[in-house]
């Protein structure tokens, strides 16, 4: 994600290339100081400027450099400029770096860069509570993909403006990636377990429902309410018998995809049956109560609703 120190033009690199006319006007005015030092007549070695001439140099390419880092953005391609500007100083023995400066510590462009506080322009993106800076916007949509892999929130890319040297880590990258990683996977392990764990329960419920609503209980229920409920007669249970068995052979669960009838008495839609209680998609005792009641509203009894199913195929 990182970009090498070998991939970029120079170790610190600092935005677009610097004009033309910039280039002219500093070298330029570096030339109008030999000649004026010259028509002096100074006895000095060329390598021996006054402190203030070095000042004075110092200041016009620290200004040129600040407004032009101010105005572009990036900071890649300072190495050509930069190198013509040492290349100029060292040929006419006007150095740009103050005394203190340890040559021995790097190359002249290296400690130029880093004798400044240069600003450069990053793309950065918030992650828990911390910001990661980018030189390329690419490299920074990369790392929210793989930041994406484990979650999926929307990150912002803003463009902000820092200090050189403040670009994010190929170390911090792989940390948060790591993080979000891990976070990701235990919450992927922890719901895998609760959703095992659900479908356990349900099948336990739906064993124990299953062994509580067999045949036999459910059609002795239905026969209590016929005779002692209804007032109705043997025979209209009978008729209830093989009314159901038709519809759908008294199976709580019975369902007709093309219609959507649903249950023992194949309710159409199945949420009518909700008025005889909240487990009516499955209990076959609340679908017997609707279904008597249903029959009694419609048919007068099981033997009637019997006989319009003999002759329509429903009822």
């Amino acid at each position: 994600m990182t970009r090498s120190k070998e991939s970029l033009p120079s170790r610190k690199g600092i935005g677009k290339i610097f004009s033309r006319k910039v280039i002219k006007l500093l070298i330029t005015f570096l030339t109008g100081i030999l000649l004026l030092t010259f028509c002096l007549g100074s006895t000095l070695p060329k390598s021996d400027i006054s402190a203030d001439t070095e000042e004075k140099v110092e200041t016009v390419i620290v200004e040129k450099y600040a407004k032009s880092l101010q105005e572009e953005e990036g900071y890649e391609d300072i190495h050509y400029e930069l190198n013509a500007l040492i290349k100029f100083s060292e040929e006419n023995h006007i150095p740009i770096q103050q005394p203190s400066v340890d040559l021995s510590t790097g190359n002249l462009d290296d400690i130029f860069i880093k004798k400044y506080d240069y600003y450069a322009t990053y793309y950065k993106v918030s992650i828990s509570n911390k910001d990661y800076l980018f030189k390329h916007e690419e490299d920074c949509k990369q790392f929210i993909q793989q930041i994406n892999k484990y979650d999926s929130k929307t990150y912002e890319i803003n463009k902000v403006t820092k200090l050189i040297n403040n670009e994010t880590s190929q170390d911090e990258i792989n940390e948060i990636v790591e993080k979000k990683k891990k976070a990701y996977e235990e919450a992927k392990a922890k719901a895998a377990a609760e959703a095992k764990a659900r479908a356990e329960a349900a099948k336990r419920v739906k064993s124990t429902t299953s062994s509580s609503q067999n045949l036999s209980a459910l059609q002795q229920y239905a026969h209590n309410l016929v005779i002692n409920t209804y007032g109705w007669s043997e025979y209209d249970f009978d008729c209830l018998v093989k009314l159901w068995n038709r519809e759908s052979g008294w199976n709580p669960n019975a369902h007709n995809k093309s219609s959507g009838a649903h249950g023992i008495p194949q309710s159409l839609p199945a949420s009518k049956m909700a008025s005889e209680g909240s487990d009516y998609y499955t209990n076959g005792y609340t679908q017997i109560r609707w279904g008597l009641k249903y029959i009694k509203g419609r048919y007068g009894s099981p033997a009637n609703a019997w006989a319009h199913s003999q002759k329509t195929g429903w009822y």
